[in-house]
C-alpha cells in the first residue's frame, strides 16, 4: 500500500512539472467588467477618457466614472481638441460635454458613414462609398475631401504642416494640407499595405501598422518599413504610445524611452506561449521617436514592458487570451483595453497591489 501510494505522488509531482498544470495555476479568475458587451474605441478630450457600449456613453476622470444614456447604439467615438462627437446609427452627435445631454446632428445627406476621427480640430468622416469629408470645428456642415481614390478610413495623423489619413484594404496613406484641407494625394510606396492604424509617435514622428505586422515610418515622401511581427502573427487596430504619468516601479519607462503597444493576432494556435491574442510591445525615444530594437517583444520578457519583468504568465492566462480591438492610457499611468466583451485595465485590483490584467472593476 506504501509503495502504491508514493508511487501516486510521483506521478502527481511529476505532472504538475508539465506546462499545461503550469498554465492552469497562473490562471487569473477575471473581474465582471464595468463595462461589459461589444465596446468601441477611446476618446479623450480635456484629460478625460471616453468610450461605449451599446447606448452609453462612460467618462472616466481620475479614477471616477460616470455614464450617460443616449438616443441610439454607438459604434465609434471621435474628439477634437474641444469637441466630443459619436457615431451613432449612421447619424454624426456632437456632444456637450457637461451634461453630455446635447445632441446635434452632423447631415451628410444620404451617405452611410463607416468610421470618424479627430485630429487637433478638425473631424474626418470616412463612408462606405470611399469618400472622406472633414469638418472644422465649430462647424456642423461636412466638406468632402477631393484628390483621393479612398477605400476605408482607419486612422488620422498629423504633423506641424499635413494630416495623414490611413486607409485600409491597399489603397494607401493620403496627406492632406493643413492649410488646404479639401485637397489629399497619395503618398508614395502606401498601397498593397493593408493598414489597421496610425499613431503619432511624438508631434513629428509618424507610424502606420499593417494587417501583415510591419510598422512603417510615415512622411510626405513616403513610407518606409523599420520593424514587423514574426510570420504567425496579424496585427489588430490598437495601437498605443505611453503618453505622461507612470507608476513607482518605472513600469513603462527605461530613462528617456518608453513602449510602443501593438495588438495581436496569431494566425495559428501557439502551444509554446498559450495564447494567440493579447499584445506586443518595442521599446522607442519619445524625443525623436527612433525605434529601441530590432523586433516586438511579449510583455514582462524584457527590462522596459508594460507589466512588470517575469510575470508574463500572469499576461499570458488573462488578456493574452483575449482579442485587443484598442488601447488608452489614462494620464494617471492605468492601461485599459476594449475587447469585444467589455473593457479591461491593468492596475492594482486587490489589496495586495499586485498589478494585473483584469476586468475593469
Amino acid at each position: 500500500m506504501r509503495k502504491f501510494f508514493l508511487i501516486i505522488l510521483s506521478l502527481f509531482i511529476l505532472s504538475c512539472n508539465d506546462p499545461v498544470f503550469y498554465s492552469i495555476s497562473m490562471e487569473e479568475l477575471p473581474l465582471n467588467p464595468r463595462i461589459s458587451g461589444p465596446s468601441t474605441n477611446f476618446a479623450e478630450l480635456n484629460n478625460k477618457m471616453y468610450v461605449a457600449a451599446k447606448k452609453r456613453i462612460y467618462r472616466y476622470d481620475n479614477g471616477e466614472w460616470t455614464d450617460f444614456t443616449v438616443s441610439g447604439r454607438i459604434t465609434h467615438l471621435a474628439a477634437t481638441t474641444s469637441k466630443l462627437y459619436a457615431l451613432m446609427e449612421n447619424r454624426i452627435i456632437l456632444f456637450s460635454e457637461e451634461e453630455m445631454t446635447e445632441e446635434i446632428t452632423i447631415p451628410l445627406e444620404d451617405k452611410k458613414i463607416q468610421g470618424i476621427y479627430a485630429s487637433e480640430d478638425i473631424l474626418f468622416i470616412g463612408t462606405s462609398n470611399a469618400e472622406i469629408y472633414y469638418l472644422n470645428a465649430g462647424e456642423t456642415t461636412p466638406l468632402p475631401i477631393a484628390g483621393g481614390d479612398f477605400s476605408m478610413l482607419c486612422g488620422v495623423a498629423s504633423d506641424a504642416d499635413n494630416y495623414y489619413l490611413c486607409n485600409k484594404d491597399s489603397n494607401g496613406i493620403f496627406l492632406v494640407p493643413k492649410a488646404a484641407p479639401e485637397t489629399a494625394a497619395l503618398i508614395a510606396n502606401s498601397t498593397e499595405k493593408e493598414f489597421t492604424n496610425i499613431i503619432n509617435l511624438n508631434a513629428d514622428s509618424i507610424a502606420a501598422m499593417s494587417r501583415q505586422g510591419s510598422l512603417f515610418k510615415v512622411t510626405p515622401e513616403g513610407v518606409n518599413e523599420i520593424v514587423k511581427f514574426s510570420d504567425n502573427r496579424r496585427a489588430t487596430s490598437a495601437l498605443c504610445v505611453w503618453t505622461s504619468g507612470t507608476w513607482d516601479d518605472n513600469v513603462w519607462t527605461k530613462g528617456t524611452n518608453t513602449l510602443l503597444l501593438v495588438g495581436r493576432q496569431d494566425l495559428t494556435n501557439s502551444i509554446s506561449t498559450g495564447y494567440t491574442h493579447g499584445y506586443v510591445e518595442i521599446e522607442f525615444n519619445p524625443e525623436t521617436g527612433e525605434l529601441i530594437g530590432e523586433r516586438f517583444n511579449e510583455p514582462g520578457r524584457t527590462s522596459i514592458s508594460s507589466i512588470s519583468e517575469n510575470t508574463n504568465e500572469h499576461y499570458a492566462s488573462s488578456i493574452g487570451k483575449r482579442g485587443i480591438n484598442y488601447f488608452y492610457q489614462a494620464p494617471n499611468g492605468i492601461l485599459f483595453a476594449s475587447l469585444n466583451h467589455g473593457v479591461w485595465s491593468y492596475r492594482a485590483h486587490r489589496n495586495d497591489s499586485k498589478r494585473t490584467w483584469n476586468a475593469e472593476e
